[in-house]
């Protein structure tokens, strides 16, 4: 149980105009009617926090996501996450010659070891510590364990920084985007990527879990999983982006590869079918933002 106090206001808006979105066993899951920012209630402890961090990386907390980090390894194909890292780094040297990159949260350490064949020079934090010895020793690439908002890093230190899939696990995402401005040079690049809270797989599953029904707890506990906390979209990202004081170059919304999930097919055809639907109509199930300090 947090010990942290019941939510009064948005934390991105201050709006006091806040509803319950769903609730969950452990916590309620907060949508603030003036921003349209959604995030759980209470937040998690920073101890409780890396707790359940650990337990993620480790697979024991969501099972059927034991199996992402599977082509994460030193002899990794070419999948569609791979080519997406790539995607990203090319959009990255259209904006700045590579030079230093900071990793928050890099996992195995892949993404910086293809940053690192891309030119730039490679290092990464992480609170979890299994996370460090993988990256080290599958691909030679540092990181450092800590609290990214307090880990003492200089002023100014990086030409670019990335949030794969990290900033909706921020107790704190202002924080986050503040410390990641004053760590990036003039002119230095942040990109970040989230799941799309306004995605159309997530609408329909919401209002599936509102009507009550069948195994909508189920689904409700996927959707609004233990390790996330803040639920952006193509609105409220950019919004707290530049609230930190970056420019926001570009935002776009983009799929994700189910070939990585432990899913049965059952699930998957469907799910396939709707997440290339949203895609269609610009409702994908990620969030990019590609963002400057000015």
């Amino acid at each position: 149980m947090s010990s942290n106090a019941p939510a009064s206001a948005c934390p991105l808006c201050a709006s006091d105009a806040l509803a319950l979105h769903h609730a969950q066993e452990s916590r309620s899951v907060l949508k603030c009617g003036s921003c349209h920012l959604v995030f759980v209630d209470p937040l998690p402890s920073r101890t409780e926090k890396n707790e359940i961090e650990r337990l993620a990386y480790e697979g024991d907390l969501l099972p059927e996501t034991a199996e992402y980090f599977r082509n994460c390894h030193r002899n990794f194909a070419e999948d569609p996450v791979i080519r997406g890292f790539r995607e990203t780094l090319a959009l990255l040297a259209q904006s700045r010659k590579p030079g230093r990159i900071l990793d928050v949260g890099p996992g195995t350490g892949i993404f910086l070891h293809l940053a690192r064949q891309a030119g730039w020079v490679p290092r990464g934090i992480d609170v979890c510590s299994q996370s460090a010895e993988k990256a080290l020793g599958e691909f030679h690439v540092p990181v450092d364990v800590g609290d990214f908002e307090v880990f003492p890093y200089e002023p100014e230190s990086f030409d670019c920084i990335t949030m794969l899939d990290v900033l909706e696990h921020a107790v704190n995402p202002l924080a986050f985007l503040s410390r990641a401005i004053e760590l990036l040079v003039p002119g230095g690049l942040l990109y970040v990527a989230v799941p799309n809270q306004q995605s159309l797989m997530t609408a329909i599953l919401d209002r599936y879990v509102q009507a009550g029904g069948p195994k909508g707890s189920y689904f409700l506990d996927r959707l609004y999983v233990q390790p996330h906390v803040f639920y952006f979209d193509s609105e409220t990202l950019p919004r707290a982006v530049k609230k930190s004081g970056f420019h926001v170059v570009r935002v776009r919304t983009g799929n994700v590869y189910l070939g990585r999930y432990r899913i049965g097919w059952a699930i998957r055809a469907p799910m396939e079918i709707i997440l290339r639907a949203g895609n269609l109509i610009g409702r994908g199930a990620k969030v990019h933002l590609l963002a400057k300090k000015p």
